[in-house]
């Protein structure tokens, strides 16, 4: 009984020395656990090309704009959204849409107003942290709908009425910076903030003579992104 105890033991420190020997091999071998090497580090909560999605939002805005000799200011609700393709893991093309109005008092001029909508298109650039924070940054280019009006105007100097006023349509481009932060595989809400403005100014005309005709957004606000 003794010898079949002493086999054992013998055994085991033999299955134990060899075990401890293979264990101080090379995992990069022809052998052992070096014939499977180990899968590359994934994370699956950054989209990446081919990737369909849609990102609305509705912020806060500050609009300017300037109608020949009138000027006025006002912060007012602004929606936006955008329909985008993710061309690659950090780089997608958008058509967005924005529209946000204005009215304000001048103490010589009376009432003026403006109108300010984007139909765009643009690129955005999204970072990948690893995490589900995904800052990005964004710009485009393209046709601005605009219009404006003054209850009075200026001629050399003296204040008249403002009749016949017209605004023609304009070019312009947007910036935009923001974060998104992922709440579900597919579904994250954002945060941004985004400029627009004309390239150059649009043409107006106030009881017939040539005017120019400025406008611009600065907005904040949040909304949401879907990634089909």
């Amino acid at each position: 009984m003794k010898r079949i105890g002493l086999a054992g033991l013998v055994f085991m420190g033999l299955v134990l020395t060899a075990s401890a020997q293979y264990g101080r091999g090379s995992l990069e071998g022809d052998e052992g656990l070096g014939r499977a090497p180990l899968s590359k580090p994934s994370d699956d909560t950054f989209f990446g090309g081919g990737t369909w999605g849609v990102k609305a939002g509705l912020g806060w805005a500050s609009l300017d704009w300037e109608l020949g000799a009138a000027e006025g200011s006002e912060n007012q609700c602004v929606p936006q959204g955008s329909v985008f393709y993710k061309a690659t893991d950090n780089l997608d093309f958008n058509l967005s849409a924005m529209f946000v109005s204005g009215e304000d008092e001048d103490d010589e001029l009376g009432d003026t107003d403006a109108d300010l909508a984007r139909l765009a298109l643009g690129v955005r650039y999204w970072f990948d942290t690893q995490s589900r924070f995904v800052p990005y940054l964004g710009a485009g280019i393209g046709y601005y709908i605009v219009d404006g009006s003054t209850d009075n105007t200026r001629e050399d100097g003296v204040v008249v009425p403002a009749s016949g006023i017209s605004v023609d349509n304009c070019p312009g481009a947007f910036v935009e910076g923001g974060v998104a932060y992922q709440i579900a595989d597919n579904f994250f809400v954002t945060a941004e903030a985004t400029y627009d403005f004309l390239l150059g100014s649009a043409d107006a005309k106030i009881n017939g003579e040539d005017e120019d005709f400025k406008v611009s957004s600065l907005a904040i606000g949040l909304g949401v992104a879907f990634m089909f």
